[in-house]
């Protein structure tokens, strides 16, 4: 480690709005499967869940962060240690 240093941060997470997109990527997931898919084996449907509400999860985090401008996750500060 000869010429770089060793850093640390602050790095602050917005819990309510972070629990706000999850319920409702969980929910919007659930009324898409429910409306749009029919007769299919219970595995497909847990893995349709996943895939969608990973989707959706995704995208709520990414318009709050940016478009939104209402970040769920925020560095404070980075410090030097030595």
């Amino acid at each position: 480690m000869f010429g770089s240093g060793v850093y640390a941060g602050w790095i602050v997470v917005d819990l309510r709005a972070l629990a706000a997109v999850c319920l409702l990527a969980v929910g919007l997931a659930l009324m898409l499967l429910g409306l749009l898919v029919r007769r299919r084996a219970w595995h497909e449907y847990i893995t349709m869940f996943i895939a969608l509400s990973s989707i959706l999860l995704l995208a709520g985090f990414v318009l709050l962060q940016t478009v939104m401008n209402h970040p769920v996750v925020v560095e404070r500060d980075f410090f030097p240690l030595r």
